[in-house]
């Protein structure tokens, strides 16, 4: 369970500029309670995806403030974690994930792991690091691009299989390349995890905006820029638009063009595994 933000720009910005100095904060106060952890990847100016992680809280975090405030691309994801119970809060195990030129973060928990260690070629599966599901997740999609599918038709695929198979699990997640960035919102009727928030120790009333109502829902917004940014809840959300439900949008980096697929238009090439 975490929290998600992305944000593509026409000229290098900071998520500051995009979001605005309010919002900036507010996003970097969520993680009082996504405290397991941050990670942040960006395109650079040679169109390569870098990636930052830290295994602890943002709170406080000078890297973590300075990420949002100063560091500027034209493209950027940023992940705050609440662990999975038993999973550790390891630098293996912090998202975004960078392999094979992309980055991938999560929002969510699979278990068991069977359906998506089905799913994993033998090259991808030994190049796991950590012991997340949310790697193995990124692994899935590898493993079909590996097999010829582009990333669209791959992230699709393997979202609508994995649908299937965790109907009650989240699968919203970001996915970002050198020319593209794709956000999933697949969590239609998961269920809100009431109890990990009164673990946290934080009374509801502190709790981030609607996160006790559309913890899963994620939201978009186009600025007067052109710039899109992808959101998971937390943020003050007037002006920002629902992302479609089970869905799979991605956004092209050079021209900004956006589209919106279904999961229910998946090609169904994994839906036999």
């Amino acid at each position: 369970m975490c929290r998600l933000l992305g944000s593509v720009s026409p000229e290098p910005a900071t998520v500051e500029t995009v979001l605005g100095a309010g919002q900036r904060q507010v996003f970097a106060d969520m993680a009082r309670l996504h405290r397991d952890g941050w990670g942040t990847a960006w395109r650079d100016e040679d169109g390569a995806v870098r990636r930052q992680v830290r295994p602890s809280s943002g709170v406080g975090d000078a890297e973590l403030e300075d990420t949002l405030s100063g560091g500027r691309s034209t493209a950027r994801i940023v992940h705050l974690r609440l662990a999975t119970q038993g999973l550790a809060c390891s630098t293996e195990n912090t998202h975004p994930f960078l392999a094979d030129g992309m980055a991938f973060a999560h929002n969510g928990s699979l278990e068991p792991a069977g359906p998506i260690e089905r799913l994993i070629g033998p090259q991808q599966l030994a190049s796991l690091a950590g012991t997340t599901d949310s790697e193995r997740y990124f692994a899935a999609v590898r493993t079909a691009i590996a097999d010829g599918a582009t990333v669209f038709e791959a992230l699709l695929d393997t979202v609508a299989t994995l649908r299937l198979q965790y109907p009650d699990r989240s699968l919203n997640a970001l996915l970002l390349t050198g020319t593209e960035l794709f956000a999933v919102h697949a969590s239609e009727d998961v269920p809100i995890p009431h109890g990990v928030f009164a673990a946290s120790g934080i009374p509801v009333d502190l709790l981030p905006r609607h996160h006790v109502d559309a913890y899963y829902l994620m939201r978009t917004h186009h600025g007067e820029d052109g710039s899109i940014q992808f959101a998971s809840s937390g943020l003050d959300i007037a002006g920002w638009e629902p992302v479609p439900a089970e869905t799979v949008t991605r956004v092209d980096l050079a021209t900004l063009a956006t589209e919106t697929v279904p999961l229910s238009q998946a090609s169904g090439t994994r839906l036999v595994a």
